[in-house]
């Protein structure tokens, strides 16, 4: 994977699947990520591990916008986890800090998932 390469490795546990997402989403990677999250957001809820993001861009915020549209019009729930410092700065500059929830770990993202719709 090269240092502009997205990867996003889905796993499914029971009803929910959790999704790792590694290297940048921008304007070139962001497609994919919402592409690969499409088809499980229909099923299920998702936990999005962000442990391994290095880099979001204004691109990036725009398809994790797009992502809470469609969990919102499939009634499944993006719960997120492990986000790194910058990440975390980026998503309070852009304002959606709170767009997902924000589970301290994948345990309790588990519990968030399990609980009703949105």
């Amino acid at each position: 994977m090269s240092e502009n390469d997205l990867s996003v490795l889905v796993e499914k546990i029971d009803t929910v699947y959790v999704t790792k997402i590694q290297g940048i989403l921008d304007g070139t990677t962001a497609q994919k990520c919402v592409l690969s999250l499409k088809g499980p957001l229909k099923h299920g809820a998702i936990i999005l591990d962000l442990e391994e993001l290095s880099m979001v861009t204004t691109s990036g915020i725009k398809a994790l916008e797009e992502l809470n549209e469609m969990s919102f019009l499939q009634k499944n729930k993006i719960i997120l986890i492990n986000l790194p410092g910058p990440i975390r700065s980026a998503f309070a500059m852009a304002g959606i800090k709170n767009l997902f929830p924000i589970a301290p770990n994948e345990e309790m993202a588990f519990k968030l998932a399990s609980k009703g719709l949105r």
